[in-house]
């Protein structure tokens, strides 16, 4: 039967499953998440849901006037342990399957709440709307839609923290970029809206405030709060019935691994990713050849001083590719820009007096060329869907998530054997989803699960460059299923055994 979605509404008087349809209670038929962003420069949207339940009863589709607000979860169940698989399959050993593939022969029971050990795909809130049908053999069907629980963020609009100093005149949103950050989370989770966390992003010095007639959302405050050289992308990630938002750092550097059998993989968070192979995916063989971009501009802002009141303006800050790109690239200029509320330049003659000012590091300038010149010089498919039947959601969890899979590879695809400008892989390295469109059906008696997703190439860490003599002894370059343009990207050869992929979640 394979892995299953189970989700579950709570109406106000606690967490009730809607996955058995020989129980009273609707059951779930179908559902579809848009999640996500088209592209790096944008910041997500929160995720959307629309979704079917079959109500056999009516209870429910009575009631459909008042569901607006109830909360939902989606979690696909996980691979079974031992002790989990029931004694109707028959012994194991007399099963004539392959060991990897016995979770395939295992129907999950519904859990009765999302405390379950299984994988959060979506949380969020029904949304107002939607249609109750009547079906040929009396049930109804429920269709509604569901937004996360990340919109709540876009929803608070209101004053920021104010001072009564004259210089301020009036200002809100006034103090430490950390006071900010801790405000925001706290204006949040007295909404119940899910919490902001950091991960390592370093703030900046100082901020600068907002007029009285300007009331940027949560979000807005949240993104311009955090703009950087890491390039944030904040997302709604999900864990039970909880989830966070959390920044996805489009520019930092992946590091490439070999193990000692010739796979390409990936370690994130402590998890071994093998690399995903092309005939296991159904993509477009079309590669998008990206408008390049030459630089990235952060507007940051400038405190001067008129009367002992401060006023605020913007100022640029530019990261160019010092020149790494090929020159007919940047004969148009394409700029990545950034709205940021950090402070770059004091010049209100010591009346600011709030904290220190920013600006970028050689550090980030060099990074930044870096990966203007790995974004523009890699190709990714125009479109790429992954589907349970091919790539298991057990063992692949990271896939089929309205949020970013983080950093994995495709191998073996017929634009693996392409090689750039610079001698590396124009296609084969990291690459992450950033969006897409999440679906969920029941077909011939089976659950499908599929992810049509958008992907954005990440940037491989380029230090160290590895020889043939840093090859692990036993493998020899004829044994290597890999381009030798590929061999440009790897960073770590592995001296463990072979390496096995591992559960986990990004």
């Amino acid at each position: 039967m394979m892995q299953q979605c189970f989700m579950f509404i709570d109406t106000g008087n606690g967490w009730t499953p809607v996955n058995d349809s020989t129980k009273d209670i609707a059951a779930l038929d179908s559902f579809t998440i848009r999640w996500g962003s088209d592209g790096i420069d944008e910041q997500p949207e929160p995720a959307a849901m629309t979704f079917t339940l079959r109500d056999k009863t009516g209870q429910l589709a009575g009631k459909a006037l008042t569901l607006a607000g109830m909360k939902v979860v989606v979690q696909f169940s996980n691979q079974p342990r031992w002790i989990d698989l029931q004694p109707s399959m028959g012994r194991w050993e007399d099963l004539p399957i392959p060991i990897d593939s016995l979770h395939r022969a295992y129907s999950p029971d519904s859990p009765d709440s999302p405390d379950s050990p299984a994988s959060t795909m979506f949380a969020g809130t029904v949304s107002t709307g939607g249609t109750v049908s009547p079906t040929a053999n009396d049930s109804w069907l429920l269709e509604l839609t569901a937004t996360s629980r990340m919109a709540m963020w876009k929803r608070l609009q209101s004053q920021g923290p104010t001072d009564s100093a004259a210089k301020w005149d009036g200002a809100h949103w006034i103090g430490t970029p950390s006071a900010r950050f801790a405000e925001l989370n706290r204006r949040a989770k007295a909404q119940g809206a899910p919490e902001a966390q950091l991960d390592g992003l370093a703030l900046p010095a100082s901020v600068a405030p907002y007029t009285p007639s300007d009331h940027p959302t949560q979000l807005d405050l949240l993104h311009r709060l955090t703009a950087g050289p890491r390039l944030p992308q904040w997302h709604e990630a999900y864990d039970g019935a909880t989830s966070s938002i959390r920044p996805l750092f489009l520019a930092d550097p992946i590091a490439v691994h070999l193990s000692t059998d010739g796979r390409l993989t990936i370690i994130t968070d402590g998890e071994t990713r093998n690399a995903i192979q092309a005939s296991d995916i159904e993509a477009s063989t079309d590669l998008s050849i990206t408008e390049p971009v030459t630089q990235v501009v952060i507007n940051a802002k400038r405190v001067k001083s008129d009367n002992g009141k401060l006023s605020f303006d913007d100022v640029e800050i530019t990261m160019g590719d010092q020149n790494r790109l090929p020159s007919q690239l940047t004969a148009t200029q394409k700029s990545l820009t950034l709205d940021s509320d950090m402070l770059a330049i004091d010049a209100s003659g010591g009346v600011w007096n709030s904290g220190g000012t920013s600006t970028v590091t050689d550090t980030d300038r060099a990074n930044i060329a870096q990966w203007l010149e790995s974004h523009d010089l890699r190709m990714v498919p125009e479109t790429v869907t992954f589907n349970s039947t091919r790539l298991d959601p057990a063992r692949l969890p990271w896939l089929y998530k309205a949020s970013p899979s983080g950093p994995f590879i495709i191998v073996k695809a017929k634009a693996s054997a392409l090689t750039g400008s610079d001698g590396r892989p124009a296609f084969t390295g990291p690459i992450t989803t950033i969006g897409g469109t999440l679906s969920y059906r029941w077909r011939d008696g089976k659950p499908t699960l599929t992810q049509e997703a958008t992907l954005t190439a990440l940037r491989p860490l380029l230090t160290n460059r590895i020889t043939w003599a840093d090859l692990p002894s036993n493998l020899s370059w004829q044994q290597l299923d890999l381009h030798i343009c590929d061999l440009s990207m790897i960073q770590i050869s592995d001296t463990s055994s072979t390496i096995d992929e591992k559960e986990g979640t990004q």
